[in-house]
């Protein structure tokens, strides 16, 4: 074991407990705001905006996408900057990063709460309004996005290569458990649609102290202090992990994004109690995640791809089953299948990638995987905003779709190698 590891092996419990909650943290901050946006945003009336182009007759009604577009938006800035943050974590140290991000995202939260109060109070409306919350979502990405490649190429320089698997495994299974449960505070949405946001930034405040505590600093991977050269997406060591976990993020994103819309639209209910039954969808899903967790990974000793391959046909059983639902059950059974599928694809393309470079570039590569994330937050949101707009079934039999066609390749594939 090197000697980062050393230094953190003497914090033992603590440390790694910090670090699965800085990182569960991120989760919930990425996904919170997808459960109250869509109700939110026509709460302050987005899905009304009409646009004039001008010098020209061409009126735009976006509807459900200018709602879809922030969170689309979030994710761009997301793509653009955690990679330079994870290089950074090499040159200045992971444990600062950590912190700034997790700050960041407090202050970044404070920023869009206040932007959508004043919507809310009648004192912003329309092109304004849109304007200064894309705003507030921009910066908050910028500062929020820190502290995801910063942990995971922590969690790299503390772990031996026949260990790495299980603890990726089990920081992106706290990732991911975070997705989950970030709109489970929807319920919240009861007292005040800001407060699950209020919420999550004192998560993040709390964690952010408890890391300043408790996770020792380890020396940076780049002791010279220069910059090292940017990873390519596309390198040949680990380019089909990247393509993976684009199409995952992208049908996740798609999903997330629309179910607010869909649980309104499909049971016929207002938006408080859409945003209810929405969180006590993702709680299912958290279960899910835990239950594969726990009752999969930690007993799999296999390579990290054939969790992918076991956890994939669950994704696309999901997606089968929110296209054709028309009720309650249907939609939280769905749900329970997406927690178990993500549970185990989630960490297997990640600790496969992280064995394909080498430690000096962990960080530039925890960054690029964190952008990829990112980048299919983006799509995903457009994408499924669009179909949605043309019938709320469609954005899940388009997720079928490309899930049957990724699971078709994969199986090609292996074929291939075996002759």
């Amino acid at each position: 074991m090197s000697n980062s590891a050393a230094a953190a092996g003497k914090s033992g419990f603590k440390a790694m407990f910090t670090l699965y909650l800085a990182m569960m943290c991120v989760g919930m901050g990425q996904t919170v705001v997808f459960a109250i946006l869509p109700m939110l945003g026509r709460e302050l009336h987005l899905d009304l905006l009409v646009f004039n182009l001008p010098f020209s007759d061409i009126v735009i009604e976006p509807r459900e996408l200018a709602i879809t577009s922030l969170s689309a938006l979030t994710a761009f800035v997301f793509f653009v900057v955690a990679p330079k943050w994870g290089r950074l974590s090499d040159r200045w140290g992971r444990k600062p990063l950590i912190i700034f991000g997790l700050f960041g995202y407090v202050a970044g939260t404070l920023a869009f709460n206040g932007v959508a109060y004043l919507g809310l109070s009648g004192a912003l409306v329309g092109t304004t309004l849109f304007v200064c919350l894309i705003i507030s979502r921009a910066f908050h990405a910028v500062v929020m996005s820190a502290t995801h490649p910063a942990s995971a190429a922590y969690m790299v320089d503390v772990t031996s290569v026949y260990e790495r698997t299980k603890g990726m495994g089990k920081l992106q299974a706290c990732n991911q458990l975070g997705v989950m449960v970030g709109p489970a505070l929807a319920w919240f949405v009861t007292f005040n649609y800001l407060a699950p946001l209020y919420i999550q930034a004192a998560v993040a405040l709390i964690v952010g102290l408890l890391v300043c505590l408790y996770l020792p600093a380890i020396p940076p991977a780049n002791t010279t202090g220069r910059k090292q050269a940017k990873l390519a997406y596309f390198d040949p060591r680990y380019r089909k992990f990247i393509i993976l976990g684009f199409i995952i993020y992208s049908l996740l994103g798609m999903v997330q994004q629309t179910l607010g819309f869909y649980f309104q639209d499909i049971l016929a209910i207002d938006g408080v109690r859409a945003a209810q039954l929405f969180s006590s969808a993702m709680v299912v899903s958290s279960i899910a995640i835990l239950l594969a967790q726990f009752g999969v990974v930690r007993s799999y000793s296999g390579l990290p791809m054939g969790l992918l391959r076991i956890g994939l046909p669950f994704m696309l059983l999901s997606y089968l089953l929110l296209a054709n639902a028309t009720a309650l059950w249907m939609l939280y059974l769905a749900m329970g299948l997406f927690g178990f599928g993500m549970g185990l694809t989630g960490p297997s393309f990640t600790a496969s990638a992280t064995m394909a470079v080498e430690s000096h570039e962990q960080g530039g590569l925890a960054g690029l995987i964190g952008a990829i994330a990112g980048l299919g937050f983006m799509f995903g949101p457009l994408i499924g905003g669009g179909l949605y707009r043309l019938s709320p079934s469609y954005p899940y039999w388009c997720s079928a779709l490309v899930m049957t066609v990724v699971i078709l390749s994969l199986s090609i594939l292996d074929k291939s190698r075996k002759k």
